[in-house]
């Protein structure tokens, strides 16, 4: 556990928490920057007139990129440190399997990241990458992200011995395909009001709406941040 916790904090730390584009692309492809207009809240998003990282609170950070269906701080990371483990070689793919069956800690962080894994989207967060105004970052980073996320569902899926994921917990995979359909039409609504508010229309039925969709998404996903 200290090795994979190791090998994937340096990772994220690497291409998320120091990586200055990710915060460009997490500002423009997520609804962070209007947040307050769902009225959920307590605290500004962030503490101070700072646009760096560390002075974005916590809860909007998992807010932006879950409303974005990226959730991606539930699970980067997570791929890279378990493949390299396991590529050590099969004793060390046998230990991993063995700890999601009989080690609590790590099998109930298994299933918290296949949770968030199954209520994020690739195909609607590349929508919301569309509104990233520098194409070649936009690319950068969202490849980055959807190659990671693809390695951790792998290697997820490996050590769970599922073919997809929530594959063993049938209620709550069918909870989720249930809810998808009502949330996706917010999350593209959502994008298009992003969109004109970004390009200057201000209005307040506009402000309403979005406010409205980033509340409805947050009730469908049943998380916020």
């Amino acid at each position: 556990m200290e090795g994979l916790s190791e090998a994937g904090f340096a990772y994220y730390r690497r291409n998320i928490a120091e990586n200055c584009e990710v915060l460009q692309y997490f500002e423009q492809a997520t609804p962070v920057n209007e947040m307050e207009l769902a009225r959920i809240g307590s605290r500004p998003a962030r503490r101070n007139s700072s646009r760096k990282l560390e002075d974005l609170r916590a809860i909007p950070w998992v807010f932006g990129w879950m409303q974005s269906r990226h959730a991606v701080p539930a699970w980067f990371g997570v791929g890279h440190a378990l493949e390299q483990f396991a590529a050590r070689g099969e004793r060390e793919e046998h230990v991993l399997r063995g700890m999601a069956e009989v080690f609590p800690l790590f099998s109930d962080m298994v299933r918290n990241i296949e949770l968030a894994m199954a209520k994020a989207d690739f195909s609607i967060a590349r929508l919301y990458a569309s509104l990233v105004d520098d194409l070649d970052l936009r690319e950068r980073v969202y490849m980055m992200l959807a190659e990671e996320f693809e390695r951790t569902r792998r290697m997820i899926l490996m050590i769970t011995g599922q073919r997809e994921l929530l594959e063993h917990n049938p209620v709550l995979s069918r909870s989720i395909r249930l809810r998808n359909p009502y949330v996706d039409p917010m999350s593209l609504i959502q994008v298009e009001l992003l969109r004109r508010k970004r390009r200057g229309e201000q209005s307040a039925d506009l402000d309403y709406a979005l406010g409205t969709t980033m509340n409805g998404i947050a009730a469908g996903l049943h998380n916020t941040g």
